[in-house]
């Protein structure tokens, strides 16, 4: 199937390899409020993960994309323009015990550009895990190449995988070494246990692997492993209920450094760092929806962002943003 021959269909979602075992799905003529199977799931960051929007599926299929589409570069401008003061402010909480850390975000303007040509270029050095475009009844439509997995479940198992720790690709050494990204991911890791216990049996929540390594084109970065059993009744649903928003995009602990996010921030994220799930036949895949782009009035928007802890320095959180960006290159030169 032709990218392009997609920008013509009302309401779609073209799902990566990470929801489709390897392989691309394509999911079309959505219905707002369906039920059966399959169903995608998707609740905007500010929603409650208690009622998210459900949409039945005209069609589901599996395809094979060609990516015939050269799509044109994108000149990111980053409104950080408060960035260093706000780091600061975030500090200043951290010492007087308000809060652990702050998942802190700005917004890039990307330019004229489509949803097509947005995927093609998140997919020009490797298709991300979580790649995803989604265009919604209403018309709201983004673009993630997302590396995230937020939960998946098979059966009465779940199992989540938070990630926190960022680094250039040359710099391994530097990642597996920093005790302030060690500190990141150990707070969201203890933070998402915690909030599986409250859907999980009795003792069957543990940390299957407390850090490992991701490599992505652009970036590495370190997660974790949480794995649990759902209690008797308990739906991804009823998962996402509990667990939204994710940990990784909030900050420790969740509620206080929600509070804080509404006062830094200058408007509502939306889509970005938002979920998105596909869920059929007792399996469920949701993706947590960082490395998006918005569609807007104004144009395409792009997310980026990183914990904030006490060790932070606003310079090296600057760069981490930076390197998030190269999401959006077409090669690491480019990015350089």
């Amino acid at each position: 199937m032709r990218l392009s021959a997609l920008e013509n269909l009302e309401s779609f979602a073209l799902l990566g390899p990470g929801f489709g075992r390897g392989r691309f799905l394509l999911l079309t003529d959505l219905d707002t409020g369906g039920d059966g199977a399959p169903q995608l799931v998707y609740a905007p960051f500010e929603a409650s993960g208690a009622n998210p929007r459900r949409f039945g599926v005209g069609s589901a299929m599996v395809v094979n994309i060609d990516f015939d589409i050269t799509p044109r570069a994108v000149n990111p401008f980053l409104h950080d323009e408060t960035y260093r003061t706000t780091i600061e402010r975030i500090r200043t909480a951290i010492a007087r015990g308000d809060v652990y850390q702050v998942c802190y975000t700005v917004r890039a303007a990307i330019g004229e550009t489509t949803g097509a040509e947005l995927l093609a270029l998140m997919c020009s050095r490797g298709v991300p895990r979580f790649a995803a475009w989604v265009r919604l009844p209403d018309g709201e439509e983004f673009v993630s190449a997302s590396p995230e997995l937020f939960f998946e479940t098979d059966g009465r198992h779940v199992h989540t995988e938070p990630m926190k720790g960022t680094a250039a690709p040359n710099a391994a050494g530097f990642l597996e070494s920093s005790e302030k990204d060690l500190s990141e991911l150990a707070m969201i890791t203890d933070l998402v246990r915690n909030d599986l216990t409250q859907v999980c049996r009795p003792r069957s929540v543990r940390v299957a692997c407390d850090r490992r390594l991701i490599e992505l084109p652009y970036a590495l970065q370190t997660v974790s492993d949480v794995v649990g059993e759902m209690a008797a009744g308990v739906t991804p649903l009823d998962l996402l209920a509990v667990l939204h928003p994710g940990g990784s995009v909030t900050g420790a602990p969740k509620q206080a450094a929600l509070a804080m996010i509404r006062q830094i921030e200058p408007g509502p994220r939306g889509a970005y760092c938002g979920s998105l799930g596909l869920w059929c036949d007792g399996q469920s895949t949701f993706s947590l929806l960082i490395r998006t782009a918005i569609r807007t009035p104004a144009g395409w928007i792009y997310g980026v962002g990183g914990g904030i802890v006490y060790d932070s320095d606003a310079d090296q959180e600057r760069e981490e943003l930076r390197i998030k960006l190269g999401a959006l290159w077409t090669s690491v030169e480019h990015q350089e």
